[in-house]
């Protein structure tokens, strides 16, 4: 009986291994796109994020030229802003140079906070209050155009580079009701009352711009300090 079994066992052995092997066969059929999906967007994913990094990385130096230019003319210039830009320039390793940047804001610091004070005012004398900063609209291409591979980020990283995006729409947003207000500031026959209230509503909007950098730049720093990578 058992020799029977034994024997039943072994003819149908061969027939086995073709059902484990043709199974196998089927498993890796239905598991290689995915296999292969997961690989390539792991090779997209170390191309895209070091691009993005150092799209951001630029970025931020181009807003800090652009707060500087809205509190030299309509903000306040003290020795923390000063503080401020330097963290920034020394982190700053880009295709720009920030040597003489650096040596400037170095020298700055040297002085008192009345003497920056005074240099500040005097600077705002020299430009006409009422021309207006001719601030042009923003983009981040290389951000623009992944966009939809954000979903492959971890959320933190997701959300920060959405929260970027959404806070460069508004700053061009601003950069137009800018301009309108500039424009109605120079229109004919405009009265005094009104003439005021558009400078007010166009000197505003500047600074509004400029706070919107200042988050911008701070939610950039966040990234570059985890290298985009708090996964």
């Amino acid at each position: 009986m058992f020799m029977g079994l034994y024997c039943t066992i072994l003819s149908l052995l061969p027939m086995l291994r073709d059902i484990i092997i043709l199974i196998l066969g089927w498993l890796l059929g239905l598991l290689a796109p995915v296999i292969v999906e997961y690989i390539r967007e792991k090779r997209e994913i170390k191309v895209i994020k070091p691009a993005l990094l150092e799209e951001l990385r630029e970025f931020r130096f181009r807003l800090l030229l652009l707060i500087y230019r809205v509190e030299s003319k309509y903000g306040k210039l003290d020795k923390e802003f000063f503080k401020w830009a330097q963290s920034i320039l020394i982190e700053y390793d880009g295709i720009n140079s920030s040597d003489s940047l650096l040596k400037a804001i170095g020298t700055i610091l040297k002085l008192t906070p009345e003497e920056i004070s005074e240099c500040s005012q005097f600077s705002k004398q020299i430009e006409k209050q009422c021309t207006g900063l001719s601030l042009k609209k923003i983009y981040l291409p290389l951000l623009e155009s992944n966009v939809s591979f954000l979903s492959k980020f971890d959320s933190i990283l997701r959300n920060q580079l959405l929260e970027i995006r959404t806070r460069v729409e508004f700053m061009n947003e601003i950069v137009e009701d800018s301009r309108y207000y500039f424009r109605l500031s120079f229109q004919d026959g405009i009265s005094k009352e009104n003439y005021d209230i558009a400078n007010t509503n166009m000197i505003s909007s500047y600074n509004v711009y400029a706070s919107q950098a200042r988050d911008i730049i701070e939610i950039i720093g966040k990234i570059l300090s985890t290298k985009g990578d708090p996964s």
